[in-house]
């Protein structure tokens, strides 16, 4: 039996390290996620502070192309539409000739 109680011996001293090394491995990817979750935060903040400024200013962009739009078409509506069905038209030879190939 001693060869037996040996074999028990191991088995456990193995159990036990696989335990403990399952602990440390739960540990390291616990702090790997805190650790991953801190440098997303920051990055994510650091964009929103550097992008913020480029937003704005587009958003701002945008409002005054509208504006321009909106101003041209009440102004002359008989041009603006004529432009607006010759661009139509452009794009739909550039698009039809290339189906054609």
């Amino acid at each position: 039996m001693p060869a037996n109680s040996n074999a028990q011996a191991a088995l456990e001293e193995v159990q036990s390290a696989t335990a403990a090394t399952k602990a440390q491995f739960e540990e390291a990817l616990s702090e790997f996620k805190d650790r991953a979750a801190k440098v997303a935060n920051e990055t994510l903040r650091s964009l929103r502070s550097h992008a913020g400024p480029y937003v704005d200013d587009a958003g701002d962009k945008l409002s005054t192309a509208e504006r321009y739009l909106v101003e041209k078409v009440q102004k002359q509506p008989l041009t603006t539409t004529l432009a607006a069905l010759g661009v139509g038209v452009l794009v739909g030879l550039i698009l039809a000739g290339g189906r054609s190939r």
